[in-house]
């Protein structure tokens, strides 16, 4: 199964990476060699096989060892009338037997049609048949799967008694639809086995490949979610206390943190809209009639086109991450479910509209000897749109990154949940008030704008960047109801610019922030340059082989170590000084001294003498300058 994985880091409290691992059975358009006899046969050729394919055995395992096909032949072109859509294969039962390949004219991948049992009532017996080379307009192949148990396959017309049914569908272009349309109507109830549902690619066969073995590539119906959290907050544990959704009826997509003010202590919640989880749901295959940015043609896609959407999102049951620990790496995460590896299968969302919002509690514990505990209200991060619309046969991994630059609050909320004064966790810092020269470093301490950041790394698995290849990195603004991504307008410091540096040594986004502001830290911050450079880009290349329109800035790490994107809201100024070793003392001024580090630091000068006493190394402030705003991710690579 392909496998997307997300990692969502923010400025905020979150952030993403993507990755490909197996799929299914795979991408597959090799055939077998013609076949003398004339005879249709169904199969998966191994020739062009990929780690991430499945054949043989693999395959009809997945498959429950049988499979409905249906398949018409065309005179002319494509339509529904009987003599240029004739029924061929009316949901005949293809079933998968070991070692009999060449056993049969019509089996030459152990996979036979003939003597089975139709799941169409009024095909009394399922017969060779033979490529009609009057069908100058080819044949058109769609294939399905469903089992409950791994050995036997489910295909009910009438029944209430199955947890799945499956009908397939003939209307097309004269009904005002699409070709593409022809594909199944699925009824699917709460307790199906959606690992267990699959549906084949839409496979048209030109007359020039009459005789070759129909090779049919199954893709699963399901997706499958994980949600995961680590926290980097140096001297302290963390440990989530509640989640917030919007609650209210009726139910209406949700677009603003405001409305998301229903406590939830029982599982991981956020919101998103067209989430479909109520009981005997009917959704729609139909397929993909082009190649786009988003879509695959002829790979099957799903829709559902019935009332009565939810927009809440709930994975697990609140044991493994309400008031757990978190982890404190990306390869480490808590994941919201437990068993299987923190995956949930849900229906496919290939048409959301709105972002996927988290908004969230939690609680710091002190460490090293501390019993200190602070409370974080209200941190909020997103999932831009473009990364939540969910496709089958998919996984997809969002992880959550708690750090020490939040949009949460230590300090008081609203009755929404939401912080009502200055945001963000503020560091302790000291700086001593002396007369006698001594040198120490004031720290700056700043705000942050609440926007989250998304990365996503080519090819790499969870979190782990990789030198040599691609970085992507998106800012979505969380301040606006329609939560749109900030589009750069260039690489640089300026504001509405981002600028990717690589760092000294290992840092925190607050060691950022202050190195930012002036605050004369143990850390060289290096804009990239050549090859590392970042650039402006429009779209992000996606496992599934789409490319989606996500406004971001792509670089290529040359070298292992750390990064920083940063993203200026307000570009920092620094404030200037004038020096008094020729002034004369005035008692409402405020007076400065500069450390050996670089800080201007704020010193008592209560007379004249104090001030003839030191003047040669006291300053006073010319300009105020301003603090800068900025939106940073740290980046580990490998």
């Amino acid at each position: 199964m392909k496998t997307k994985y997300f990692i969502f880091a923010a400025s905020a409290l979150v952030a993403l990476a993507s990755c490909s691992s197996d799929e299914y059975i795979g991408d597959n358009n090799g055939l077998t060699a013609e076949q003398g006899d004339g005879s249709i046969q169904f199969g998966f050729s191994a020739p062009n096989a990929t780690r991430a394919d499945l054949y043989g055995s693999a395959a009809a395992d997945k498959l429950g060892n049988k499979f409905v096909v249906y398949g018409t032949k065309h005179a002319s072109a494509e339509d529904k009338t009987a003599t240029n859509d004739a029924v061929v294969f009316k949901n005949f039962q293809v079933a998968w037997t070991a070692s009999t390949a060449g056993t049969t004219a019509s089996n030459t991948s152990d996979w036979e049609y003939v003597g089975k049992t139709s799941y169409s009532s009024d095909i009394t017996d399922q017969t060779i048949k033979y490529w009609d080379y009057s069908a100058d307009n080819g044949y058109t192949f769609y294939a399905f799967s469903y089992h409950d148990d791994g050995n036997s396959i489910t295909y009910p017309q009438n029944s209430t008694n199955d947890n799945v049914v499956v009908t397939k569908t003939t209307a097309d272009a004269a009904d005002g639809g699409s070709l593409y349309n022809k594909g199944y109507d699925v009824t699917v109830k709460t307790d199906a086995k959606l690992n267990n549902l699959y549906f084949s690619d839409r496979v048209p066969v030109a007359k020039g490949d009459y005789g070759k073995t129909v090779s049919l590539t199954f893709r699963n119906l399901g997706s499958k979610v994980r949600v995961g959290f680590y926290e980097t907050i140096p001297g302290y544990s963390v440990k989530i206390d509640k989640f917030y959704i919007d609650n209210d009826s009726p139910v209406a997509p949700v677009t603003s943190f405001a409305a998301m003010n229903d406590a939830k202590t029982d599982g991981f919640y956020a919101s998103l809209q067209n989430v479909k989880t109520s009981v005997n749901q009917t959704i729609k295959v139909t397929y993909n009639a082009s190649t786009t940015a988003t879509h695959v043609i002829n790979r099957p896609k799903v829709t559902n086109p019935s009332a009565g959407y939810d927009y809440s999102l709930k994975l697990g049951d609140g044991t493994n991450l309400i008031g757990q620990t978190l982890g404190t790496s990306s390869t480490s995460p808590t994941w919201a479910v437990a068993a299987n590896d923190g995956y949930v299968p849900v229906f496919p969302l290939e048409e959301t509209a709105t972002p996927l919002l988290v908004k969230l509690d939690f609680t710091m514990y002190g460490e090293g000897g501390s019993n200190e505990v602070i409370h974080v209200r209200g941190a909020r991060a997103i999932v831009p749109a473009n990364y939540v619309q969910w496709k089958g046969n998919f996984a997809y991994t969002y992880l959550f990154k708690i750090s020490d630059v939040t949009n949460g609050t230590t300090g008081d909320v609203d009755g929404n949940g939401d912080p009502t004064e200055t945001q963000g966790l503020k560091p302790i810092t000291f700086d001593a008030i002396v007369v006698d020269m001594t040198n120490e470093v004031q720290q700056t301490i700043t705000t942050v704008e609440t926007n989250s950041i998304t990365t996503y790394a080519e090819g790499a698995i969870v979190n782990e960047y990789t030198a040599g290849k691609p970085i992507y990195v998106a800012v979505t603004d969380n301040s606006n109801a329609a939560h749109p991504v900030i589009t750069p307008t260039d690489i640089g410091t300026a504001a509405t610019e981002a600028q990717v540096y690589s760092l000294s040594t290992a840092a925190t986004e607050a060691d950022v922030l202050a190195e930012l502001n002036g605050s004369p830290l143990p850390l060289v911050m290096t804009a990239t340059t050549g090859t590392e450079v970042a650039t402006i880009q429009s779209t992000v290349p996606l496992t599934d082989g789409t490319t989606p329109s996500i406004a971001n800035v792509k670089f290529t790490p040359s070298a292992a170590g750390y990064y920083a994107y940063v993203y200026t809201r307000t570009a920092y100024v620094a404030p200037t000084y004038n020096s008094e070793a020729s002034g004369t003392y005035n008692g409402s001024n405020v007076y400065y001294m500069l450390s050996g580090s670089g800080a201007y630091y704020v010193v008592s000068v209560p007379n004249a003498e104090a001030f003839n006493d030191n003047k040669a190394n006291l300053y006073t402030r010319a300009t105020s300058g301003t603090v800068g705003v900025y939106d940073i991710k740290v980046i580990k690579v490998q």
